[in-house]
């Protein structure tokens, strides 16, 4: 046989060479074809298991509203504990290739549902002092919390104006309510570390990074209690005289007519007129009536000095009074006033404390505890404040002034699982249910 010759070898060479390089070329193509197409199959895979987690977590948000709305509307008045029954029972559920969990942590234990704002106390109400109920507060910064939401540009001593902000912050004081509980950061003198504590999210979860030390931020002590700092006893969320025993909208005594007055709380028309005279004194509170018998208000509604009983008009029974404790209102409707404290859900050691800080005896604190721990349906009025030993008339009115037996604002944390891939989507929400529907005041997912 005739061997090629070299030009032909050469050819067949560079032919193979070619061949070589096109099928390389092809294979990285395909790799990249096959890598991209990997990658987004993964991203969808992700995206769909996130989709599932966020919207498990917004059907347990969806169910606990749809809860607190029916118990605005139809509620049980002769039980303070059916709504957070009702509430723990939804807290929890498995849906398609999901689910969903809420709860909050409160000293080193988990409870189901959301977590009630009326345990704590409104910043906002300025009855408290709180330099004597933060152990960790010093004189400066209360009296810059209070220059902060005052409506004077005069300084506390120690306090902090809008001259001080113009020079070394580039805001101002509200000179107002605040609106949220991380604003106290805004405050001269006040670090997020007080505001915080370990939850630095605000969620009221005990979350991993908040119990593992210094490995994570922020820097905890691994001891599987939350210390939330002041926001596990401070608030700005609560309202007052929201929701009500029968469900109906509450009367606003000073426009109100007797007839209303005599369906809503099954009272006379005398005794509903004498009402409605003393919800026309603009000093006049609704909680005086718990010292004051009816039928020792005068006849334009006065409660100052000593009134002669009127024998036309006989006072209100206990069932009317509790009535008319949880059916009128001073103000208007959209006079939304700070909320106070729940006695049925505040924590023992807050409640002390707050006695304390009030100078009021604290041996109360523990008849209030064992009032609402002896009865399986807890506080239902403020009304059994009358069954205390002390229903001195400073006593009970320094008492109505702090507490309430029902919540309107609670703090919910949705936690959605994806049974799948075990991606978690948590939604943040607080709501208000002292109107229906029920309000969404802060909603944030992370």
């Amino acid at each position: 046989m005739r061997r090629p010759s070299p030009e032909r070898r050469r050819r067949r060479g560079a032919v193979v060479i070619i061949v070589v390089w096109s099928l390389g070329i092809a294979a990285m193509l395909t790799a990249s074809v096959q890598l991209f197409a990997t990658r987004q199959a993964m991203l969808g895979h992700d995206s769909v298991h996130r989709i599932q987690a966020r919207w498990a977590a917004r059907g347990g948000i969806e169910n606990t509203i749809a809860i607190l709305g029916w118990h605005t509307e139809d509620p049980v008045p002769d039980d303070a504990f059916a709504l957070y029954r009702d509430l723990a029972f939804v807290s929890r559920a498995p849906l398609h290739d999901a689910s969903y969990e809420i709860s909050h942590h409160v000293r080193g234990r988990n409870f189901p549902g959301p977590m009630d704002e009326h345990s704590k106390i409104n910043i906002n109400l300025g009855n408290v002092p709180l330099l004597e109920l933060l152990d960790d507060m010093t004189p400066d910064q209360a009296a810059a919390i209070m220059d902060w939401v005052d409506e004077d540009e005069d300084p506390n001593m120690f306090g902090a104006e809008r001259d001080h902000y113009l020079a070394n912050y580039s805001y101002l004081p509200r000179n107002g309510p605040m609106r949220h509980i991380s604003e106290l950061e805004l405050v001269a003198g006040i670090w997020p570390d007080f505001v915080r504590g370990e939850d630095f999210n605000l969620n009221n979860r005990l979350d991993p990074n908040e119990n593992d030390g210094p490995r994570s931020f922020p820097d905890d002590n691994a001891d599987g209690i939350l210390d939330a700092g002041w926001a596990q006893s401070l608030t700005t969320a609560t309202v007052d005289h929201g929701s009500t025993r029968t469900g109906l909208p509450r009367i606003h005594l000073r426009r109100a007519e007797p007839r209303e007055v005599m369906e809503r709380l099954g009272v006379t028309e005398p005794q509903a007129r004498r009402l409605i005279a003393f919800g026309r004194v603009p000093e006049n509170r609704l909680e005086q009536l718990l010292v004051v018998p009816l039928n020792q208000i005068s006849p334009t509604g006065q409660t100052t000095g000593q009134q002669t009983p009127d024998p036309a008009l006989e006072p209100l029974t206990r069932e009317q009074l509790e009535a008319a404790l949880d059916e009128l209102r001073m103000l208007p409707l959209h006079d939304r006033q700070p909320g106070r404290i729940n006695l049925n859900t505040v924590d023992e050691d807050l409640l002390r404390r707050i006695m304390e800080a009030r100078n009021l005896p604290t041996y109360v604190a523990d008849e209030l505890i064992y009032l609402r721990n002896s009865r399986p349906e807890g506080i239902t009025s403020m009304a059994a404040l009358l069954e205390l030993t002390d229903t001195s008339s400073q006593l009970l009115q320094a008492l109505t002034e702090l507490f309430t037996t029902r919540s309107d604002v609670f703090a919910i944390s949705s936690v959605g699982r994806s049974e799948v891939s075990g991606l978690e989507v948590e939604i943040v929400v607080t709501v208000d249910r002292s109107t229906v529907p029920v309000r969404i005041l802060e909603y944030r997912e992370q």
